[in-house]
């Protein structure tokens, strides 16, 4: 085998063992669906801190997230912002955040369309709407940045 060879197969190997890892930290649904009443209200208070301290909850993915985009390590707080976004759809929190992670990065066409999927879940976010306009006058659109500036004033004139 050559060097290359050697590298790949170890690169292969080492991914098939994160992805085992993270297949056995997930929870079984058809388990939880078997649970009688009286097991569910024993193992609520369990499940619940158990979840409280899982790495893959959704608010510890999008604390991370935050961490990593305030340290401006943006490829790595899209990645988590991903992942949450998987966990839990249509979050309209991790949306814009990825939106606006995804504008600090310079990629505004990715940016806008989870910002404008954001407004269509949560249509009172000044924030979002300013960020969208922002993107819009980057690209040189004045029409549109001045319609989402609107919408961002009508909601917070402080905007």
């Amino acid at each position: 085998m050559t060097i290359f060879q050697l590298l790949m197969l170890g690169a292969s190997a080492f991914f098939a063992f994160r992805v085992y890892e993270h297949i056995q930290t997930l929870q079984d649904p058809k388990k939880e669906e078997n649970l009688t009443s009286k097991d569910n209200e024993d193992n609520t208070d369990v499940q619940r801190s158990a979840d409280a301290f899982s790495t893959f909850d959704v608010d510890s993915l999008v604390q991370k997230a935050d961490e990593a985009r305030e340290n401006e390590d943006f490829d790595r707080a899209i990645a988590i912002y991903r992942e949450a976004n998987i966990k839990e759809d249509k979050n309209p929190e991790v949306l814009f955040k990825m939106g606006y992670t995804l504008k600090q990065a310079t990629r505004y066409d990715e940016a806008l369309e989870y910002l404008l999927e954001s407004v269509e879940i949560d249509t009172q976010n000044p924030f979002a709407y300013k960020t969208i306009a922002e993107i819009y006058t980057e690209l040189d659109d004045k029409e549109k940045s001045d319609e989402y500036y609107k919408k961002a004033v009508a909601l917070d004139e402080n905007i």
